[in-house]
Parts: C-alpha cells; structure tokens; sequence
C-alpha cells in the first residue's frame, strides 16, 4: 500500500512539535516496514532532511520523497480557490493520503489529518491576523468533514473536534505522540556538562516551549517574582508571536539577573536540560497534548503544569495541576516541589513511570490501521 504524506508545514523553520510528531511517527512507519509512503514536499531537499535529522531513516526503503517547484503561496491560493493541483499529481499514485497537520489539500484519495489542538478557535486571542486568516483559507470544517478519517493527539482534543465541528467520533482515532528514546534519566557529568555550558550555576526552575501568549510564560515570571527561593528561572524555546511582551516582563521582574532566555534548544541537549531543572512549569492556557511535560516526566523531572485542556490527561497524577490564570498557585507549587524532598521523589517515580505508557512504535502501529482501514475502502470501491 502506497500513502502520500505531506509535510510542506513540516519543512519551515526549526523542527517545532508538530514536526517532530510528523518525523517521529513516520520514522517508526518506516521501520515497521507495512506500508510505503511518498514524503510530499516544497523547498529544499536539506529541509526534508532536517525534519528528519538525528533519526536514521533516510535510506529506507519505504520513505521516498517528491518535491513540488510551484511557489508554495502559489500552490495554496490554487488549493484554496480552484481545488487544484491534486497531491497524487503531484506526488504520484497512492491510495491514500496523509496530512500530519492542518493544510491546504486537493485530493481524491481517501486521506487522514491529524488535528494537535483546537487553539486557534478556542483562544484566538492568541494568533495573529494572519494565522487567523491561514485557517480560515485552509477551510478547516470541510477539511474534517471530507476526511476518512480524523487523527487526534488526544481525547481532549478528539472531544474538542466532536464538539466544534460535530465530525462523527466513530472516524476519529487518538493518537498520542511519545518522549523518543533520548529522553530518559541522565548521568551527573551530562548534566553538569550541559549546565556549565550554558552558563546555569544555580538550581533552576525551567520552561521549555515557544516563547508566545498562550503558554502563559508571563504569567510564570510572576510567580517566579514571589517565590522566595535560592532558584534561578531558565527559558527555553523559539520566538513565536507576540513574544515582545515576555521579554518586556522579564525585564521589569525584581530578578531580572535570574531569568535565562536560551532560545532554540536543539533535541539532543534537551534531556540534559530537563534533568537539571527542580521542575518543568508549563503554565500553559491551552494545550492539545503537551510535549514537554512527557518529556520531562520521561528523564526523572517533576512536572507542574495548568489543570486546563489536555494536560491533567496526559500527566495524571504524575505532576501537579495548578491554575494557569493565579500566579499564586504556580508559585505555589514551585515552593512545594522545590521544598519537599518526598513530593519530589513520588513525582519522579509516577512521571517515569507513567511515560513509559506512550511509544512511538505503538502510535505508529494505530496509524497503520487507519491507513489500512481508508485505503482498503478505496480498493474495495475501484
């Protein structure tokens, strides 16, 4: 069976979640060796072997890759407005396609898209003009609704796509993305290494995510400003939208000297930096999944996130849930863990344990079916 997969969002920038679902699923696929699948892409070669960098699986046999030489503008408007070009003209016959993340698609192929969150209709505060504008071309309702099937990274997110579009949830599949097998407990010199590196000398608290309004790092500032603690605040993520106003707050914090922006980190330093930290806090407003938290419950760190969206799923009792809008209650948390030795030690234990639960190998084995599932139908038609 032959799967077009398009990955055109994927290539733009440094690999961010969304990519590094897309690159991880497809290289577990790969290695199941079931199906082949054609990678779909604009641009450069190099990019599409970025997305995949550190994963060893550009000489299989069962990724291949077409690249389309149409400006990508170009190619979206012609989408949008006169459903053409189809992506099988472009990427060859299949039967079925793939759409990792929300995108412009023309297609008679039975396809699947996967949904990671409802963000930009649930706090469209948070998005610009012009990303507000990208979803309302990209036709997201029809998108769904014509969809074999629906992929969702969580059952927040699959209630959230019921509920907004009214999609039948009998075509709507959970599949959780996974921490990848760098992301376990780190050795004391690693650790040490990475933070004389950078220049951390003090315990730290950390956040690790896109530097944006919805995952509320201002808010975090202002717990960090009453915690009376011996702790620095570390900063870790690319700048997204509206990230002006983070600095901006960082700068007027009573411990400026203690806020560390690093910007980008790249994958193979985040271990270390998570098993550094006193505690991951991802105060975030609203998240489909939640990444970060996974990873950093996966290498033995304690997690406080916010009691809101996906994240009281996926972390369970493994962390602890506070309230995104009171910064009293992340500092809270940040006190407790912080002062207690136990707490900590039972957060470690749950988190590891509980992380253990999601694989890349058994939500690859959930797509496969669907893909089998969708492009069975069309055999069965033709």
């Amino acid at each position: 069976m032959r799967v077009i997969v398009d990955v055109r969002p994927m290539m733009e920038g440094r690999r961010g979640g969304v990519g590094t679902y897309a690159a991880e699923v497809l290289a577990a696929l790969a290695r199941r060796q079931t199906h082949d699948y054609v990678l779909f892409g604009n641009g450069r070669p190099s990019a599409l072997r970025a997305l995949f960098s550190g994963l060893h699986v550009s000489e299989s046999p069962h990724l291949q890759s077409r690249f389309s030489h149409y400006p990508n503008r170009l190619l979206n408007a012609s989408i949008a407005f006169l459903r053409r070009p189809r992506i099988e003209r472009l990427a060859g016959p299949a039967d079925a396609a793939y759409l990792p993340n929300l995108n412009f698609l023309a297609t008679r192929l039975p396809y699947a898209v996967t949904v990671h969150d409802l963000s930009f209709i649930r706090s469209p505060q948070f998005f610009s003009a012009k990303q507000r504008a990208w979803h309302r071309l990209v036709n997201v309702p029809r998108l769904l609704h014509d969809a074999a099937a629906v992929i969702a990274v969580s059952e927040h997110t699959k209630q959230d796509v019921i509920e907004t579009f009214g999609i039948d949830a009998q075509k709507i599949f959970t599949v959780s993305p996974a921490a990848d097998a760098s992301f376990v407990p780190q050795t004391e010199s690693v650790v040490t290494e990475l933070r004389r590196r950078l220049g951390l000398h003090k315990p730290y608290f950390l956040f690790l995510g896109a530097l944006e309004p919805r995952k509320n790092i201002t808010g975090l500032i202002e717990a960090y400003d009453r915690l009376d603690a011996d702790a620095d605040i570390v900063i870790a993520g690319r700048k997204g939208w509206l990230y002006e106003d983070i600095f901006r707050r960082a700068e007027h914090s009573k411990k400026r000297d203690r806020i560390h922006f690093l910007g980008y980190v790249d994958n193979k330093d985040k271990p270390a930096l998570y098993a550094g930290a006193i505690a991951l806090v991802y105060p975030s407003f609203y998240e489909g999944f939640g990444m970060p938290p996974l990873e950093s419950m996966a290498v033995g760190t304690p997690v406080i996130a916010s009691n809101v969206s996906s994240l009281g799923e996926v972390m369970g009792d493994a962390g602890l849930l506070v309230k995104p809008e009171s910064a009293d209650s992340i500092a809270e948390a940040m006190r407790s863990v912080m002062s207690d030795a136990r707490l900590a030690a039972a957060l470690r234990e749950r988190g590891m344990a509980l992380a253990k639960n999601f694989s890349w190998d058994k939500s690859a084995a959930m797509l496969e079916k669907v893909f089998t599932e969708i492009g069975g139908a069309k055999s069965r038609r033709d």
